[in-house]
Order: C-alpha cells, then structure tokens, then sequence
C-alpha cells in the first residue's frame, strides 16, 4: 500500500502554551493483487503517532477524510484506527489528527515524527484479506521516519 503523511504546526511557542500539531495522511491505494494473490480488502488499520518530545499530550482528535477513523492514546502514542473493510484495488484518503500538546522547556523544539523503526516496531498496522489465503497481519514503517513538523519553544 502506498500512503503519505505531511504535518502542520505553529513555527514557534511560548513554555507552556498550547501547541496543535495536525498530522494529515494522504490518499492511500490498496492493492487489487499481492504476490500473485487477489487482496479482498484490508481493516483495522492503524496509524501510530507519538507524542512529541518535549511535549505533554493533552488530547486528539479525527477529522475528515473519505473514510470514518477514531484516535486514542496509548503508552505515550495517538493512535488512528480505520476500521474498514476498504475493498482491494480502490483509493482512500484517513482523517486528519490533531494532537494538541503543552509546550515543555524553553530550547528545546517540539517536533513530531511517524512511528515505527522495524516490522516488530512498526508506524503501521492492518489486517489484509487475501483469496485463498485469509487474513494476514500486516505492518509497516517509514525508514527513515521523517520531521513532519519542528516547532520552537521559547
């Protein structure tokens, strides 16, 4: 599947202030085929964000896209599900988060990052129904994981 993520978020905030950082995943494709086998659909998929260094997570929110998702945190992470099923061979575009934080130290920036270092550390997760095979856990993560946005702590 090929997807992208961009993110938006003030160039500069005062220690302690409030900080919102919008992650905005792009359209995303799923296959019709994989290996030579026919992809059915994919479900549960799950886009993991962590919350900014420097940073205290205060709360997030979905908002969007062509698909419903919800987010909730855990061990220090946002987490987007899209609960599916979205059929093989079409295009969808999950909702955007908006992560909104608490400006830490002065000089030390708040910047966010993608999860996901490995396939057992991944950024990424869904289930995959493939014909003939059944469903498949799937993951996936950027290497390397890019700066989506850098804000200044002043």
């Amino acid at each position: 599947m090929t997807t992208s993520v961009t993110g938006t978020a003030p160039s500069s905030a005062a220690s302690g202030s409030a900080v919102a950082i919008t992650i905005t995943p792009g359209a995303s494709s799923v296959p019709g085929s994989a290996s030579g086998f026919t992809v059915n659909n994919i479900s549960n998929l799950k886009m993991t964000i962590p919350t900014p260094a420097n940073s205290t997570l205060v709360s997030a929110t979905a908002s969007g896209g062509t698909v419903a998702g919800s987010v909730s945190t855990s061990g220090g992470n946002v987490v987007l599900t899209v609960p599916g099923p979205i059929a093989g061979g079409t295009s969808f575009t999950p909702p955007a988060v908006t992560i909104n934080v608490t400006a830490g130290a002065a000089g030390t920036p708040i910047t966010s990052k993608y999860a996901g270092t490995s396939y057992t550390s991944p950024g990424m997760t869904m289930t995959t129904n493939v014909a003939l095979v059944g469903n498949v856990a799937t993951s996936c993560y950027p290497n390397p994981s890019p700066t989506l946005t850098t804000t200044t702590v002043s």
